[in-house]
């Protein structure tokens, strides 16, 4: 229990000590009511994250019958990585190659890894991190989302296909030698021609940055590691090329900084400024003065509402008259309100033909024509 010393020192509000305590009648349902909205909300987002996995289940079927068209893509993506010098997944493999229980293990931590981490990283932002779930929700829906859009329009088989159509690579399928394979006969959501982008090498990154940003002590740095080891092993396994590992975590690091507040407030403004122009420049808009019969504030919620001028006098207060105001508005050199400058007096009297003459005070004779 924080005290009410330190919950100003915190920045809380401070509430009072019977508000604090409760009663003993209505704590309970309060706490009831509590317990079962965050359920709700808890099983809305197991909900929403079952449908992005059925959505990638589904995606298995959009590939049946564009198998020849996926080894073609595998062989463009090929050429495209010995075009710019990319290390050579089947040498790296061959070094793998010489412990049968390094294969096995990279096996196992592809079949094994993957989709434990995943779940468990979610749940534990959502039931122990809440206020660092809409960011995470938000970047892994958006990345995969993109995912699953590549892997429909853009079939490509993964490098152990490739000995088939090029017979100078010497890759090894190592889940089918070593074992265990991920892709069995009763397997019925997994796309083996969904190589890119590379939602291993994409969720892993996701999951070391949330980690790191979310946790303050220095082990959190150990989460680096996973990302690393994924990649290693999607590549001496023959599972994905290089290109599905630069472009998956590409995906998940645009969608981090998208979400970075910043960013959502200058997009808010740009959104703002294309929907409203002229409220992109309210500084310009009251330089203009106010609109006849009323000053429109530039408040949410109050736009186009006139606000009286003068606000009505309280009683017993003295009442301001609505000249007095618009003089005041009108005084350029900022003087004392309600004041006319001298000249623009003299000439008002002047030109008031029942008024008195210029220069003689309340009780002075008007001399005569003839003196």
């Amino acid at each position: 229990m924080v005290s009410t010393t330190g919950q100003t020192l915190m920045g809380a509000p401070v509430r009072a000590a019977s508000v604090a305590r409760g009663s003993g009648r209505g704590n309970g349902p309060g706490r009831a009511v509590g317990t079962l909205r965050t359920s709700a909300f808890i099983l809305g987002q197991v909900v929403l994250l079952g449908s992005l996995y059925w959505l990638y289940g589904l995606g298995r079927h959009f590939a049946v019958g564009r198998e020849l068209e996926a080894l073609h893509h595998a062989q463009r993506v090929w050429h495209v990585e010995r075009l710019f010098d990319l290390p050579n997944e089947s040498s790296i493999q061959s070094l793998a190659l010489r412990s049968s229980h390094l294969l096995e293990f990279a096996n196992r931590f592809y079949v094994g890894v993957h989709f434990p981490a995943a779940i468990a990283f979610l749940l534990w932002v959502l039931i122990f991190q809440r206020p660092s779930w809409r960011r995470v929700r938000t970047v892994i829906l958006a990345s995969t989302g993109v995912a699953l859009l590549i892997h429909i329009a853009y079939p490509l088989a993964p490098p152990r296909f490739l000995p088939r159509m090029v017979p100078g690579v010497k890759l090894v399928d190592t889940g089918a030698v070593f074992g265990p394979s991920p892709y069995g006969p009763h397997d019925t959501v997994a796309n083996q021609y969904a190589a890119m982008p590379s939602l291993h090498i994409g969720w892993s990154i996701l999951e070391a940055w949330g980690v790191i940003t979310i946790l303050r002590t220095r082990a959190r740095w150990l989460a680096i590691l996973h990302p690393i080891i994924t990649t290693i092993v999607v590549v001496i396994t023959a599972n994905h090329y290089w290109l599905d590992g630069i472009i998956g975590g590409g995906l998940v690091v645009t969608a981090v900084q998208l979400t970075r507040p910043e960013v959502q407030a200058r997009l808010r403004l740009w959104a703002i400024a294309c929907r409203l122009p002229v409220r992109a420049l309210p500084a310009a808009a009251m330089a203009c003065g106010p609109a006849p019969g009323g000053v429109t504030r530039d408040l949410p919620g109050a736009t186009g509402r006139a606000v009286p001028e003068v606000p009505r006098a309280r009683e017993g207060a003295s009442a301001v008259s609505g000249a007095t105001v618009a003089r005041a508005i009108d005084t350029p050199d900022g003087g004392t309100p309600g004041a006319a400058p001298p000249q623009r007096a003299a000439a008002e009297d002047a030109d008031d033909p029942g008024g008195r003459p210029a220069g003689n005070a309340p009780g002075d004779a008007v001399p005569s024509p003839g003196t």
